[in-house]
């Protein structure tokens, strides 16, 4: 049996409304078809919708539609695009562009005929039935217990992230031996240049990041090399939530604020969380690089993340707030399963493996979302008990 076009949703940018009237018509009642007249209506349709296939003009009012292709990709990585315009507008070197910045599934000229429109859109929404159907058989066959080389892997990689931490942590001591020595030397040199021991406490202090990530680290491959589950950790570790929260945003601070402000916001944390540093110090960490990648390409002066911590009757809450385009309603209900993604290339396991280290430490995890307003993510674990 063939694929019943209409059940799946296809959004048409184009700034002439006439041009959308005439798509209209063109593909009749064989598909189902919301169209819209600007980039940014364009995103928040993909936002607030299942859409499975972009049909953008390149001359949009607001954006280029290769712009608006190559964000697309990078939100919904699912979704289909094509790409139309009148052959005079799209030359050489944005054709090739297209393809391989956007990696557009079809391109159609303009003055289009709806007999060469319907079979770009008919393949193109076939291709991508074919490709979502073997994915699906993969996974079925994975969940099946055909993980042979997959285990392989894993012994590989415990192996070989062991080897290369060694060394990093050696030489990682050496590098602080030396540079604790000549801030020494330049502090008791009354003829030290100011700016010298600046930079070399500077120095020190981005030497403590690296060696707290080289923590973290070891921590993953121990809880690898233990066990098969990738989040097993002992729900006994106690840590100081201050300090851990410090150190994690110190690590992935420069990463964030190339695209958004980052406010850090600690109340009073007067007792130990009942959670290992090394595992809140991932969930963190994880949290904060999924907050990084929810903005589009504009407005960057406008994005911010925030991050919140306090203790409140007997519970620790961490929050973590971005103003991005938000989570689609219908990925919520999954977004803590494993190798569950909206990312190109995500595995799906950053959330799942947050998921069971807080459940591990007797806490738990939730998320809020509206398209277009962001995403808030709380985490709520036990303080610890006083000795």
């Amino acid at each position: 049996m063939g694929l019943d076009y209409r059940d799946f949703r296809i959004v048409c940018a184009d700034s002439d409304a006439e041009t959308l009237r005439a798509f209209q018509r063109a593909v009749g009642d064989g598909f189902t078809v919301m169209t819209v007249s600007s980039g940014r209506e364009a995103l928040q349709a993909l936002a607030n919708h299942d859409v499975a296939l972009l049909m953008s003009e390149q001359q949009l009012s607001d954006m280029s539609g290769l712009e608006l292709c190559r964000c697309a990709r990078r939100l919904y990585p699912t979704v289909v695009r094509v790409l139309t315009a009148h052959v005079e507008e799209l030359d050489a070197q944005t054709a090739l562009a297209a393809v391989n910045l956007a990696q557009i599934s079809g391109y159609v000229p303009k003055p289009w005929r709806s007999e060469q429109l319907i079979e770009c859109l008919r393949n193109a929404l076939e291709s991508r039935q074919t490709d979502s159907t073997l994915q699906n058989m993969g996974m079925r066959l994975w969940h099946r217990g055909q993980v042979a080389a997959a285990a392989t892997i894993y012994e590989e990689l415990v192996h070989e992230l062991s080897n290369p931490l060694g060394a990093l942590e050696i030489n990682a001591s050496l590098v602080e031996d030396q540079l604790s020595s000549l801030l020494h030397v330049a502090s008791a040199s009354t003829k030290s240049d100011e700016s010298l021991r600046a930079t070399l406490e500077s120095a020190l202090e981005a030497h403590s990041d690296s060696l707290a990530a080289i923590e973290q680290l070891k921590g993953l491959v121990s809880r690898m090399r233990h066990g098969r589950a990738p989040a097993l950790v002992s729900s006994s570790g106690r840590c100081d939530a201050g300090s851990v929260i410090d150190a994690t945003v110190r690590i992935v601070r420069a990463e964030i604020e190339r695209v958004a402000s980052l406010e850090v916001e600690l109340g009073p944390l007067q007792r130990a969380v009942q959670i290992d540093a090394h595992a809140l110090g991932q969930v963190l960490l994880n949290l904060l690089l999924n907050a990084a990648q929810a903005f589009g390409l504009e407005a960057r002066n406008q994005h911010r993340v925030r991050v919140l911590a306090r203790e409140q009757r007997g519970q620790f809450e961490l929050t973590v707030q971005d103003n991005g385009v938000g989570i689609n309603e219908d990925h919520l209900e999954r977004i803590f399963e494993p190798s569950f993604t909206t990312k190109e290339h995500g595995t799906g396991l950053g959330l799942a493996i947050c998921r069971d280290l807080i459940a591990q430490a007797y806490g738990t995890i939730r998320v809020h979302s509206q398209p277009g307003a962001g995403a808030v993510f709380e985490v709520f674990v036990p303080v610890a008990k006083a000795d």
